[in-house]
């Protein structure tokens, strides 16, 4: 394999994890929506919060994703769309780490339903870690992951650009409409909601 052929196959993965890393943090939030719409689990302000920040890790590799379908992506543009994802997430971490520590100290049930004996905010703060990792591994490997390579795989990934950055405004607008129902017109959120206070406004 020639040098060509290699830095042409790791701008492909490098570009590929960019929508893999989008389209995966909106799958998280598709398990939360599954436990809220599904099960009647009605998220907390803290759970919503772990959202946003899920969305924003999200937006750093969108951005590449985005930048991508104008040709090739920079160094700086790669580095900066990471370190943002870097940085949201472990922000989103300190939130679920926190969530988790009311529940231990003193030690209770834990709120809402559990997935494998964890509950979502436990899970939340694996997959922000997770995701911390990911993102620092492809900041790490910028001079061989970036995109800058212009070839036919690169311009077929950046075509999927649309999708992927579709998904997104999906999940970021559902959650802002799920936020609503929850809050209702009210200026605070209950800590425990039981219900969508919009409907009861209503």
């Amino acid at each position: 394999m020639n040098t060509t052929t290699a830095t042409t196959r790791s701008n492909r993965l490098g570009l590929l994890f960019a929508h893999a890393y989008v389209v995966g943090l909106c799958g998280t939030l598709a398990g939360a929506y599954f436990f809220q719409f599904g099960l009647a689990e009605y998220p907390c302000p803290m759970c919503l919060l772990q959202r946003v920040f899920f969305l924003l890790s999200a937006l750093g590799p969108a951005w590449i994703v985005y930048r991508s379908r104008k040709g090739a992506v920079t160094a700086r543009e790669w580095a900066a769309g990471w370190g943002w994802a870097v940085v949201a997430a472990l922000a989103g971490s300190t939130v679920s780490a926190t969530q988790v520590l009311m529940h231990i100290v003193p030690p209770d049930p834990g709120y809402a339903g559990a997935l494998f004996g964890l509950h979502l905010y436990t899970w939340a703060l694996i997959a922000f870690l997770a995701a911390a990792t990911a993102a620092g591994l492809a900041l790490f490997l910028t001079d061989r992951a970036e995109p800058r390579d212009a070839g036919v795989s690169c311009r077929a990934l950046a075509s999927a650009a649309p999708v992927t950055l579709g998904v997104l405004a999906l999940f970021a607008a559902s959650n802002l409409v799920a936020c609503f129902l929850l809050q209702g017109f009210h200026w605070q959120m209950p800590g425990d909601p039981t219900a969508y206070q919009l409907f009861l406004d209503l």
